[in-house]
């Protein structure tokens, strides 16, 4: 059986914290301890006992809710769960576990749930983040370009991050001019939304992490010119994942880039009303997607696919959406992915009747949405091409060390590049340290370091944006 403890040495080896964690590097217990040559005899003997003591195999009948389960003894896709580690949470969980035939379990006499700062009871009980991790990266190992697709040489993410501040700064440039231009009833200029967007890809295809850690900086007073240049960005992204061709990203950007445009012929007192709509206020926001749709034909040049982002980023796939209540795979591939990127965008960021929630929990809340809104496949491909911990998630370390996530591992991904603020959640560095998660520990069998939960960086007085705009200096 493989550990599911993780071990952490502070100077003498006898002194040991106990975490479940994913901070291991998978080994069967205890033969490679005893190979290791980190102790002797007796510290393994001692582990051993205490890691017996907290491992405890019991059978169906006598596991109750708050018990954490680590092993189930069985692959992922023969139980009803994300994974083999679980927090039995109520009764009826228990009850799939038996309708699967399972009789006994391995529980963590002594885990913890780890919780992150102003998370509900309800959120707590959702899949968790190492849930999440794992079913993705077992069903989706990393993508390798296609065959036949041009290789562009990649660069660091610092190199990239000062030229697509430029590429989001010509962006935001063009679509406040074509916003205005609609309002006034003029048609857009499509030549330069495909420039723009063309530098959008040639930024993602040398760094794909650089551009998308702009989306990060928000501001609800221009939240229209912002999130069109968002959900362009995401689109392209999870696009770049799937390893679309230029020209699929060069109509899916456009599309994207344009997709509220008709939000102009929607009354700005109804379009920026700080309280709830009234049905009649919002059956006139619902008509900005066929208003689009208009404006998009008048312009010229702008392709069919483009249209149908337009046409179906409110479509959802259990046909609750709108205009047309489309289901399934009646909604075209570019506005499945329009769908589930413009809600993530919309819930992560600041209205004026409203506050956005974090980058981490809008991941958690499209991921629980896809089991009725959205394409599962997509939704699960998405988090893989930003994280579950997006750049700019401010984490607490194993270590005790806080920092903000600078880059995405898109195989490992609990495993991005951070960057260290705090030493230890007290004293700061007096400058920032980036550190590699899969930096392995060289006193142990384990990781370095490791993420224990997500925190509220304004609890911290840490402006994440800030830190972000100096990354360049790194």
């Amino acid at each position: 059986m493989k550990t599911i403890l993780g071990i952490f040495f502070i100077k003498n080896p006898f002194k040991t914290i106990f975490r479940r964690d994913h901070g291991r590097k998978d080994f069967a217990w205890p033969t490679r301890l005893k190979k290791a040559k980190l102790m002797d005899d007796k510290v393994v003997k001692i582990l051993g006992y205490l890691a017996k003591t907290m491992l405890k195999k019991i059978k169906i009948e006598e596991l109750h809710e708050g018990m954490m389960i680590v092993d189930l003894g069985r692959s992922w896709t023969n139980h009803p769960f994300l994974g083999n580690q679980k927090r039995i949470t109520s009764p009826k969980q228990i009850q799939k576990l038996k309708d699967y035939g399972i009789q006994e379990v391995i529980i963590d006499a002594g885990g913890e749930i780890d919780t992150a700062p102003g998370l509900s009871e309800k959120d707590q009980n959702h899949a968790s983040r190492e849930d999440i991790a794992v079913s993705i990266e077992s069903k989706w190992p990393s993508l390798q370009p296609s065959p036949g697709e041009p290789l562009v040489k990649e660069i660091s993410f610092a190199q990239e991050l000062q030229v697509a501040r430029e590429v989001q700064r010509e962006a935001h440039s063009i679509v406040r001019n074509y916003m205005q231009d609609i309002r006034a009833g003029k048609n857009i200029e499509s030549k330069k939304v495909k420039l723009v967007v063309n530098q959008m890809i040639d930024s993602i295809f040398r760094n794909r992490d650089a551009l998308t850690s702009i989306t990060r900086i928000k501001g609800y007073d221009e939240y229209t010119f912002v999130h069109s240049i968002n959900v362009c960005i995401l689109c392209l992204t999870l696009g770049r994942h799937l390893n679309f061709s230029r020209e699929e990203l060069q109509q899916m950007g456009i599309g994207a880039l344009l997709h509220d445009v008709g939000k102009m012929k929607v009354p700005a007192h109804i379009l920026n009303k700080p309280g709830k709509v009234t049905e009649e206020e919002f059956a006139e926001i619902k008509k900005h997607t066929l208003n689009t749709l208009e404006v998009l034909g008048k312009a010229g040049e702008i392709p069919d696919a483009s249209k149908q982002i337009a046409l179906q980023h409110h479509e959802r796939y259990n046909g609750k959406g709108y205009p047309y209540g489309l289901v399934g795979d009646q909604i075209s591939q570019f506005g499945q992915i329009a769908a589930i990127v413009d809600v993530y965008d919309a819930i992560t960021s600041d209205r004026c009747y409203k506050a956005g929630i974090p980058p981490h929990m809008g991941i958690k809340k499209i991921y629980e949405w896809a089991k009725s809104d959205f394409n599962q496949v997509l939704v699960e491909k998405f988090i893989q091409s930003i994280g579950i911990y997006p750049i700019g998630t401010l984490v607490q370390l194993d270590t005790d060390e806080v920092g903000l996530v600078y880059s995405i591992n898109h195989e490992k991904l609990l495993r991005p590049k951070v960057l260290l603020i705090y030493k230890d959640l007290k004293k700061p560095y007096s400058s920032p340290v980036l550190v590699d998660l899969m930096e392995e520990s060289k006193e142990s069998l384990y990781f370095k370091r490791s993420i224990i939960k997500p925190l509220d960086p304004l609890k911290w007085n840490i402006d994440v944006d800030q830190y972000l705009k100096e990354a360049i200096s790194l």
